[in-house]
C-alpha cells in the first residue's frame, strides 16, 4: 500500500527527455515506483489523465528570507508549483550576522525582503535555518551566504578595500556557513556593501567555497552600458577561483543596449569551451524589480542607513548632481527614466497611495519639480523601505536568452507591498503557458528541465529536480491546455491557472488549484 498514487499522466521527468505515460507511486515522502502500476493500491489516488506530471519547480532566486517566517504557507510560490526556494541572493543573506547589526541590516533589506513582524533572534547561519524548520514552512528551503553579509560582519558598510587580515576573516565566515549548509556565495555588485568588493577579494573567498563544492551566484556590476566588462569580471573570477559561476537574472537594460543578447551569450559559450563553468538564470519579464535606494550612487551608502537618510534629508544636492551627471555606476534613473520606475512597496499608510505609480507621476502629485526629489523624499519618509519595478528590457532579448540551454528560470520575487512584480506569483506558469504553449519558444520538456533538474544540479540538491525512484516526492501536476499566469503589473496578486496539484515531500500542498494548508517543507543543509 502506497501513500499516494498518480495515474495516467504524461511524465516529464526533468531530464529533458521526451514525455512518457506512466504512474507514480509515493511512500514515506519518496517516489517509490514509476511505471505501469495497474494493480497498485494507495491511500490517495489522483487521476492525471490529460495532465503533465513533473518534478516540483526549484526557484533558485527567492527573496522570501524573512517573509517565509511570517507567511509559512508560501502561497505565492506553492500555487505556481514551486516546491523548493533558495534564499540569500544578491549578496544579502540574513545570516550570519552580529546582533548589533540586525536592526540596520533589516532596514537595509526592507525594500527587497520586506520587514515582517517576526522575531529576528538568530545570528549564525545554522540558527537561521533552525528558525525556518521551527516555523514548519510549506516549501523546502536552502540558502546562499551573501558576500555583502559576510563583509558587513567584518567591515560594516565601509567602502574601502579589505585588508589581507579582513579577507582571512571573511574566508573563515564563508567556510563556517558552508559547513552549516550554505549552497554557495552570492554577490550583489550594485548593492552595498557587496559592491565595494574587488574581484581579488571575491576570488579569495570563492577559493574557499569551492572546496565545499559551492557556487558563486552573482548580480553583476552592470546589466546596461557596462555589461561586457561586468561579464568579463565574473568570468575571470570563475577562471581564477575555479568556482562554478551562475549569473543571476541575466538581462540587458537600456534601449541603446537592446539586441546584444546573441553576442553576450556567445561570450559565455566561449568561456564554457575554455573550461569556465558558467551558467545563467532568468525571469521571463521585460521589467526588473529591486530596492528604490539603488537609484542612489554607491559612494553615498558607505556610512550606513542613518547617515544616508540624514544626507537625503539635509544635504541631497551632491547626490542629485551625481544621479543626474555620472554614469560610472548602474544609474537606474538615467538608464530607464523616472517614468519607467514604479513604486511597489512602502510601509506608511500615508504613502500607500503611491504604490503602483511611477516616480514622475508621484512627483507631479506631490508638487516636486524634479522627480528625483519625489524618490528621495519617499526614501526618507519610509526609512529606505521602498521597493520598485523598473522597465528597460527588450522582449526579443528575453526570448533569445531563454533559448540558451544553460539558462534556468527564477522568480526573483519580492513579496513586500501591495503591488509586487508579477513574477512573484506567475513566473513558472508564464513560462509554460506563454512561452511553451502559445509561442513555442521551447518544448514542454525543456521548460520543465530549466525549472527543475538544472537549478537543482547547480544547488547540489541531491534528491530533487527529477521524477525518479528514491527521489523526494516533490511533484507538480499541471494542465498543458490551461496553465498560465494571471498576475499583471496592474493586478499582481493573483494566482495562476492550470497548476492543479502540488506535492511536497509526499504531502499534497495544492489540490485542484487550492492550497491545502499543508506545511511539509524542510531546510536543505547537506
Amino acid at each position: 500500500m502506497f501513500d499516494l498514487l498518480i495515474k495516467n499522466g504524461k511524465i516529464i521527468d526533468g531530464t529533458g527527455n521526451p514525455w512518457r505515460t506512466a504512474d507514480v507511486a509515493v511512500a514515506e515522502g519518496k517516489i517509490a515506483r514509476i511505471g505501469q502500476l495497474t494493480d497498485a493500491r494507495a491511500e490517495q489516488v489522483i487521476d492525471a489523465a490529460g495532465k503533465v506530471v513533473c518534478p516540483g519547480f526549484v526557484d533558485g532566486h527567492s527573496h522570501s528570507d524573512l517573509i517565509i517566517l511570517d507567511n509559512p504557507t508560501a502561497d505565492q510560490k506553492i500555487r505556481q508549483g514551486i516546491t523548493t526556494e533558495n534564499m540569500g541572493l544578491d549578496g544579502m543573506s540574513v545570516a550570519p550576522i552580529l546582533k548589533k547589526d540586525i536592526l540596520g541590516w533589516r532596514r537595509h533589506l526592507a525594500g527587497l525582503a520586506g520587514n515582517p513582524d517576526i522575531d529576528w533572534s538568530w545570528e549564525s547561519f545554522a540558527d537561521y535555518l533552525d528558525a525556518i524548520d521551527q516555523r514548519q514552512v510549506a516549501t523546502n528551503v536552502c540558502s546562499y551566504v551573501g558576500l555583502g553579509t559576510i563583509r558587513l560582519k567584518v567591515m560594516g558598510m565601509d567602502g574601502r578595500e579589505a585588508t589581507p587580515d579582513e579577507i582571512q576573516q571573511m574566508k573563515k565566515i564563508a567556510a563556517e556557513a558552508m559547513e552549516q549548509g550554505a549552497r554557495g556565495i552570492s554577490a550583489g555588485l550594485i548593492y552595498p556593501p557587496s559592491q565595494y568588493q574587488s574581484a581579488h577579494e571575491i576570488i579569495e573567498i570563492a577559493k574557499v567555497v569551492r572546496q565545499y563544492d559551492g557556487i558563486f551566484d552573482v548580480h553583476m556590476r552592470s546589466e546596461a552600458d557596462g555589461i561586457v566588462g561586468a561579464i568579463e569580471e565574473v568570468l575571470d573570477i570563475g577562471r581564477q577561483s575555479e568556482i562554478p559561476v551562475l549569473i543571476t537574472h541575466f538581462k540587458i537594460r537600456g534601449k541603446n543596449n537592446w539586441g546584444k543578447a546573441s553576442a553576450l551569450l556567445k561570450m559565455l559559450e566561449d568561456a564554457r569551451k575554455e573550461g569556465v563553468d558558467v551558467t545563467v538564470a532568468q525571469y521571463p519579464y521585460t521589467a526588473g524589480s529591486t530596492i528604490l535606494h539603488a537609484v542612489i550612487p554607491p559612494w553615498y551608502h558607505t556610512k550606513g542607513p542613518d547617515h544616508l537618510i540624514a544626507m537625503l534629508r539635509d544635504d541631497r544636492g551632491p547626490i542629485k548632481k551625481d544621479m543626474r551627471d555620472r554614469m560610472d555606476w548602474e544609474n537606474f534613473s538615467a538608464i530607464v527614466g523616472w517614468d519607467k520606475i514604479f513604486v511597489t512597496s512602502v510601509v506608511s499608510e500615508a504613502n500607500k497611495r503611491f504604490e503602483g505609480k511611477h516616480i514622475a507621476e508621484i512627483a507631479e502629485v506631490r508638487g516636486n519639480a524634479d522627480p528625483a526629489d519625489a524618490a528621495l523624499d519617499l526614501l526618507v519618509e519610509e526609512n529606505l523601505a521602498v521597493g520598485m519595478v523598473n522597465f528597460g528590457l527588450s522582449e526579443e532579448d528575453v526570448v533569445e536568452i531563454m533559448k540558451s540551454p544553460t539558462v534556468s528560470i527564477i522568480t526573483d520575487g519580492l513579496l513586500g507591498g501591495t503591488m509586487p512584480h508579477p513574477r512573484t506569483y506567475g513566473t513558472c506558469p508564464r513560462i509554460l503557458g506563454r512561452y511553451v504553449r502559445e509561442q513555442q519558444v521551447m518544448s514542454w520538456e525543456e521548460a520543465v528541465r530549466k525549472m527543475t533538474s538544472l537549478p537543482a544540479q547547480k544547488l547540489r540538491l541531491k534528491e530533487k529536480g527529477l521524477l525518479a525512484e528514491h527521489y523526494d516526492a516533490d511533484i507538480v501536476i499541471f494542465d498543458p491546455a490551461t496553465v498560465m499566469d494571471t498576475s499583471t503589473y496592474e493586478t499582481p496578486r493573483t494566482f495562476p491557472t492550470g497548476i492543479d496539484w502540488v506535492v511536497v515531500n509526499g504531502k499534497v500542498a495544492v489540490k485542484n488549484g487550492e492550497h491545502t494548508g499543508a506545511r511539509n517543507g524542510k531546510t536543505i543543509r547537506d
